[in-house]
């Protein structure tokens, strides 16, 4: 650490300034991609470094990614160690090496002014296909990180400023649609070298020296603040966990996440190592995820803002035990860690802090039923891919004072990933988006109701594959109410075929799509937070106006008696309706 004097005004403009950049590296990204996937979901992040591996600022489209970069840009840097150069360019994606999971792969670029290396800038995106035997990285069979894909140790792209011809060969020539992964890689490429020119300009008008000292400076103000929030909690230790549905081998046994939290001071140790054995399918997390979502919780949770710098993370301390669903022993299979694992380890996190500040709490997202299909484009003439992340329209959870939010999206996501644009998917795969509308009556009841779901119906205009890969459908995975809040009902992913005959899907399977099929899921909506009687009357009127709510369910949910001739609440029937489903409630308890 530095012990120079630093200007608080150069201190504010410089932390603004890295933020601002960090963020045009992001979209640097999404305007030259090829993949939906970065360019419509932004299911991407990105990050800047000191020479140090300090993390200066980081643009998280997809928070799940956020506080991983950290570990895989000291995962880059250590196995390199001593053979980093000026021009080089590296790349890597070994769940084992603490990255996410195996699609996500990063992109890492050293940057270097006068012949000495001073800062890194580092990109990470989720690729529509990374090899393997399932579609798009997802299969459910899986038993083995190779079953999962494409496994790259950190290895360099370009060597000095040349592009390294065999390794990208080697991506390429392993992936199912190996254009779109070089498109992909290229632009990630394009924009580490984004981030190297603007780290440049700064570094030619501040020196190395007095930046340094800034970011020490924003480094330790972080954490401060931080710390400060931590120290608003009561010292103690908190318990909370959350199950999915099954590991796939062993249908309708739980699998089960369980977090101890240890309040201390201003630091916050965060134990998963009672979960649940490591299980035999792509239902386990690789520590890096592990780390990355319980840190991420945290963040979730507080009440404020928290700035993403290395500041944030020291008062961090995460626990877990080699073998487990949250630490799996090599060669484990690990790619669903960053979507059904994200979600459990979440709720499971969330649900032990409820009771460290209740009026922080939040209740838990719709979990995620995601559809993912591949085949023959006959338009393009052409294979495709698609990660559907239409069907991640899910509500998030109520809150002390609001109602969750519409389509949020899983609770991994945190509202930040994007739902595409559907005449965008219709260009680059063969179907017709029929309907994605907001839908009632699936979202979990409370003082503050979960936000509102939404159905989704498309058609397939050609034969492709597909897989439907989540959780959330069994009694103990669906997402929890808190402090007398409802539960949603699960998702209902179907197949209606052309003879009008539907059949149910089952979670984590593969299914063939014949041409003219429809694939139709209504899905969760949030849970509540707090009993449905003491919601706001007019509340539930205006739900009731928007049709999200009958009268029926007025009445039998929430206890509002509203007039169907007039349309508006009728207070005395409703005081005296709530009195006696209070005192009927009190009665079944005794």
């Amino acid at each position: 650490m530095t012990t120079q004097k630093v200007d608080p005004i150069l201190t504010a403009v410089l932390d603004s300034r890295f933020n601002a950049l960090v963020e045009q590296v992001a979209g640097a990204m999404v305007r030259t991609s090829m993949s939906p996937i970065f360019a419509e979901a932004r299911d991407i992040s990105t990050g800047l470094f000191d020479a140090k591996l300090r993390l200066i600022a980081q643009k998280d489209y997809l928070p799940i990614l956020a506080a991983n970069l950290p570990l895989a840009i000291q995962v880059i840097a250590e196995y390199w160690n001593g053979d980093i150069h000026e021009g080089d360019i590296f790349v890597h994606n070994d769940a084992y090496g603490k990255n996410s999971h195996q699609p996500d792969i990063n992109v890492a670029k050293p940057i270097f002014h006068r012949g000495k290396l001073v800062f890194w800038v580092i990109t990470k995106g989720h690729h529509i296909d990374i090899g393997g035997k399932g579609l798009c990285g997802y299969d459910p069979t899986a038993q083995t990180c190779w079953d999962d894909g494409l496994i790259i140790k950190p290895s360099k792209l370009y060597v000095e400023g040349k592009r390294n011809k065999s390794v990208w060969d080697l991506i390429t020539q392993n992936t199912k649609l190996p254009f779109m992964v070089e498109a992909d890689l290229n632009c990630q490429v394009g924009a580490c070298i984004v981030g190297e020119r603007g780290m440049l300009e700064v570094v030619e008008k501040y020196d190395v020296d007095t930046i340094n000292a800034c970011l020490d400076e924003i480094m330790n103000h972080t954490e401060q603040g931080f710390r400060d929030m931590i120290g608003e909690f009561k010292d103690g230790v908190y318990y909370g966990e959350k199950a999915f549905d099954d590991d796939i081998v062993n249908r309708g046994k739980p699998v089960t996440v369980r977090a101890k939290i240890t309040v201390k001071g201003s630091d916050i140790t965060i134990d998963l190592s009672e979960s649940d054995p490591q299980v035999p399918s792509y239902m386990n997390s690789g520590w890096g995820n592990t780390y990355s979502v319980a840190a991420m919780a945290v963040f979730y949770f507080m009440a404020g803002d928290v700035k993403r710098n290395d500041g944030a993370l020291r008062p961090i301390k995460l626990i877990t035990k080699k073998g487990t669903c949250v630490d799996p022993e090599f060669p484990a299979a690990v790619t669903m860690c960053t979507c059904t694992f994200t979600e459990t380890i979440l709720e499971a996190v969330l649900l032990a802090l409820k009771d460290a500040r209740p009026e922080w709490s939040t209740a838990a997202h719709g979990k995620m039923s995601l559809h993912i299909a591949a085949g023959f484009n006959p338009r393009t003439n052409r294979p495709f891919a698609l990660i559907d992340f239409v069907t991640c329209g899910n509500g998030s959870g109520g809150t002390d004072g609001y109602d969750g939010w519409p389509q949020a999206g899983p609770g991994h996501c945190m509202g930040q990933l994007r739902s595409p644009d559907p005449e965008v998917m219709e260009l680059c795969s063969p179907q017709t988006v029929w309907r994605n509308e907001l839908i009632g009556g699936r979202e979990g009841y409370g003082k503050y109701r979960g936000g509102i779901a939404t159905s989704y119906k498309v058609e397939y205009t050609a034969n492709v594959a597909a897989v439907e890969c989540g959780q959330g459908h069994a009694p103990w995975a669906v997402p929890t109410g808190i402090f007398g809040g409802g539960s949603p009902p699960p998702s209902s992913p179907r197949v209606i075929h052309k003879d009008g005959t539907v059949t149910p899907i089952q979670i984590n399977t593969f299914w063939d799509v014949k041409e003219g099929d429809i694939y139709e899921q209504d899905m969760q909506g949030g849970a509540g937070w707090g009993d449905p009687l003491e919601r706001d009357p007019q509340h539930v009127l205006k739900d009731v106006d928007d049709e999200f709510l009958t009268i029926d369910g007025a009445r039998d949910i929430y206890g509002v008696v509203i007039d169907p001739e007039t349309g508006k609440v009728d207070e005395v029937a409703t005081k005296n309706l709530r009195q006696e489903k209070a005192e009927a409630a009190a009665t079944k308890e005794q």
